[in-house]
């Protein structure tokens, strides 16, 4: 009996040694980890470890292009990338301060990208809310030489934006009424007048004095550059064994960020997008088709990457695309959604990934937007869909950090495109 334990004792030891031995290689080489959820793990903290690091034509999204173009030869494809010009904008400073009329802002602010500077001393005004700021709601109101404070939701900022400055306005200043973060968003193009954004509780407590007969009258400053720069498309190929037709499937997600960590948006995509193809090689998997993982550089200041990919397609490059799966803001949400740009009129690819979700247990939300980088393809003539979880609670605010990051949505969104991939896409491939 003693000899037994004794060499149950030496089994154990060896046992242990291996597993050791294992777990300090899978420490010391990047490619090798425990799981495919810490492996994406590990690439959005990676890529969102700073705030604001990845805004595009700096170099914080340069970085981080060279990084997925390191990932992408790691894994094994062909890659390339592609650049292209932006406008590329900063803001060193901004402030927004009560005068009188009103308690001071509790909470910081925001600067919208490609928000015109103040003068150096800035501009100082009434404040007056305008509601969502469309068109009739400035109806019998006199905004000249005022500020606005507006609503998000409805329109583009820069629509609401450029409205303002119309009717006469100095600035105008933005809250999310469901949220109270202030909001990073993109007006695409640089404004005719300052556009930042407050908390709502801040827009609130505005909104009250004013509502109680109060003039309420604040001090902005946006101290804002923009100068010309490049960003760059990083594609990385899976070549099939077997394509006569030249077929490809684009599976996508923009890498840049606005001015907070952006893990949700898109850390994440490019997480679950790189795991797709990290698969599709570790797993030796046959398709009728190519594959074309593309990271999108400057998504977020107005699809600038995509839409650059796009025009350099010929029309019988155009034709080849079978589809385009993207992943936008994947990490956060208890949904999935499906948008097209046509939204509930049915295609072939939504078809397809109803089916594909049944199978996993899912019902997905339809829906539509033209605010990702689907869009480009989209009016091009080629089925595309942007594929996200909901809600997408904190993007564009300072919130959107790995912490908030929901491991097994990724798992899924992976589950979800190897499925679709390697099932062939049915209703679209012979």
């Amino acid at each position: 009996m003693i000899l037994k334990n004794k060499k149950m004792f030496i089994v154990l030891s060896i046992l242990i040694a291996v597993l050791t031995a294992c777990s300090a290689n899978s420490t010391n080489d990047d490619n090798v980890y425990l799981t495919s959820n810490e492996r994406m793990i590990d690439i959005i903290s990676t890529i969102s470890a700073e705030d604001g690091g990845r805004i595009a034509g700096f170099a914080g999204e340069a970085k981080t292009a060279e990084y997925i173009k390191g990932k992408f030869k790691d894994i094994g494809l062909e890659v390339s990338t592609q650049s292209f010009p932006v406008m590329a904008f900063a803001c060193d400073n901004a402030e927004l301060r009560i005068i009188s009329g009103s308690d001071d802002l509790a909470y910081g602010v925001k600067v919208l990208t490609f928000s015109a500077p103040t003068a150096d001393d800035g501009v100082s005004a009434e404040i007056i809310p305008i509601g969502l700021g469309a068109v009739d709601d400035y109806t019998g109101l006199d905004v000249s030489g005022k500020i606005v404070l507006i609503m998000r939701g409805g329109e583009y900022f820069r629509i609401k934006v450029e409205r303002a400055y119309e009717k006469g306005a100095l600035a105008a200043v933005f809250y999310d009424p469901n949220g109270d973060e202030a909001v990073s968003a993109t007006l695409t193009q640089l404004s005719s007048i300052p556009a930042l954004s407050i908390s709502r509780s801040d827009a609130v407590a505005i909104e009250k004095a004013v509502a109680d007969g109060v003039t309420v009258s604040v001090h902005l400053t946006v101290d804002s550059i923009t100068r010309d720069s490049t960003s760059s498309n990083v594609i990385g190929i899976y070549k099939s064994k077997d394509n006569p037709d030249n077929r490809c499937v684009i599976v996508s997600a923009h890498y840049d960020g606005v001015d907070t960590p952006a893990a949700n948006d898109n850390a994440s995509g490019v997480a679950v997008m790189l795991e797709i193809a990290h698969t599709l090689i570790s797993e030796k998997i046959t398709l009728p088709y190519d594959v074309r993982f593309i990271a999108f550089g400057a998504e977020e200041i107005g699809l600038v990457g995509s839409t650059a990919y796009v025009n350099s397609l010929k029309n019988r490059e155009l034709r080849e695309l079978v589809a385009v799966l993207n992943y936008d803001m994947v990490g956060i949400g208890d949904s999935f959604e499906i948008l097209t740009v046509e939204g509930t009129e049915n295609s072939e690819l939504v078809e397809a990934i109803e089916v594909k979700l049944g199978q996993m247990g899912y019902v997905p939300i339809i829906s539509n937007t033209d605010r990702s980088d689907h869009a480009s393809f989209s009016y091009a003539g080629v089925q595309a869909v942007d594929i996200q979880m909901s809600p997408a609670e904190y993007y564009h605010t300072d919130m959107d950090t790995l912490d908030k990051i929901q491991p097994d949505n990724l798992k899924a969104m992976v589950e979800l495109g190897i499925g679709l991939l390697r099932d062939g896409l049915p209703g679209l491939v012979d």
